[in-house]
């Protein structure tokens, strides 16, 4: 039998349930992430928050349903528009009155979604018996108006954020999730960093997130002859190809490899990665190297020779001097100042 509860209620329920012992919710030490946990009536909950900017934040949410239930959510006129990434599980939700949109429709793992649904009532159907996990990217709209004023790229449904006329709801599924969008994810959820540099780096993924999710979008429905305009399997493969310098920074496979193992030519793999990343295959190689060399530097763990052979150079002079034309000063002097 399926049950029909109001969020308020449910949020309670889970309020209840934590006082009296059955869950926590623990509070970052660098007070910008927060992670819950709670076993109820309903389900098993785990839920990871993260505060990246103000207006702009990250969800990771983690359910087993106890039993079916219809949950009944009120989107106030404040709610933020939502980019969702399925990991696992799936679930009916019916949202009337939404232009172009079936009144029920499912969302299910392997595929993400971008909607904006203010001042609506919605009921997401949970069958018992499942693991629902889930990425949320979240942003209101000062902070997507921030972002910059061309919006002429971007598909009508977002364009309308960057005038003054009446907003619209929309839902849209943006497609399956590709190995980039896979890769940003598992980085996100294993994130190893601590402090300001994992705050930065989360956003740096979730922004990454939003970037593959709107080229997929874009190029499904707005398919371009322009040579310069990528495919969304082209920009997959350079996502790739950036996952590869990044991991093997002390022996990266020469151009013509890197290529051939993500299955592109030479000439698009290096105009494509200029226009996606804004640099080329060598300048990424490098900042990797050289950000990878400051950290070290920090750890004080290895010496600079050492650093120099752990990040690709064979001699320890033009590591020096490649770090002190990056950074304006010698590794020694930043050992010193970390």
């Amino acid at each position: 039998m399926t049950e029909a509860i109001a969020h308020d209620t449910y949020r309670q329920q889970w309020e209840e349930s934590v006082a009296a012992g059955n869950g926590e919710i623990l509070y970052g030490k660098d007070g910008f992430d927060c992670v819950g946990r709670c076993d109820h009536y309903y389900s098993q909950d785990y839920f990871w928050e993260i505060q990246l900017r103000p207006g702009f934040w990250l969800e990771f949410i983690d359910d087993e349903i106890h039993r079916s239930l219809d949950l009944l959510t009120e989107h106030d006129e404040s709610m933020p528009l939502v980019s969702k990434f399925y990991l696992s599980g799936h679930h009916p939700v019916l949202t009337p009155n939404v232009k172009g949109v079936n009144q029920e429709y499912e969302e299910k793992a392997g595929q993400s979604y971008l909607f904006f649904l203010p001042d609506i009532q919605e009921i997401e159907r949970f069958p018992v018996h499942q693991r629902l996990q889930l990425v949320k990217v979240c942003f209101d709209l000062d902070y997507l108006r921030s972002l910059g004023a061309d919006s002429n790229v971007l598909p009508d449904e977002l364009q309308q954020f960057f005038g003054d006329k009446p907003l619209t709801r929309f839902h849209c599924a943006t497609g399956a999730l590709t190995l980039a969008m896979q890769a940003a994810l598992r980085q996100i959820l294993d994130c190893p960093y601590q402090g300001i540099i994992k705050r930065l780096f989360l956003e740096s993924k979730a922004l990454e997130l939003l970037t593959l999710q709107l080229h997929q979008w874009a190029e499904q429905h707005n398919p371009s002859t322009d040579s310069r305009t990528l495919h969304a399997d082209d920009v997959e493969r350079l996502y790739h190809a950036r996952e590869i310098l990044m991991h093997d920074i002390q022996n990266p496979p020469s151009l013509m490899d890197l290529a051939r193992q993500v299955g592109l030519n030479d000439y698009k793999l290096k105009a494509g990665f200029r226009q996606i990343f804004g640099t080329t295959v060598f300048g990424y190689l490098q900042t990797c190297r050289m950000e990878r060399a400051k950290q070290l530097l920090a750890e004080r763990q290895l010496s600079i020779a050492a650093i120099a052979h752990t990040v690709g150079y064979a001699s320890q002079s033009r590591f020096c001097h490649a770090f002190k034309q990056r950074y304006g000063m010698t590794p020694i002097a930043c050992r010193k100042a970390s």
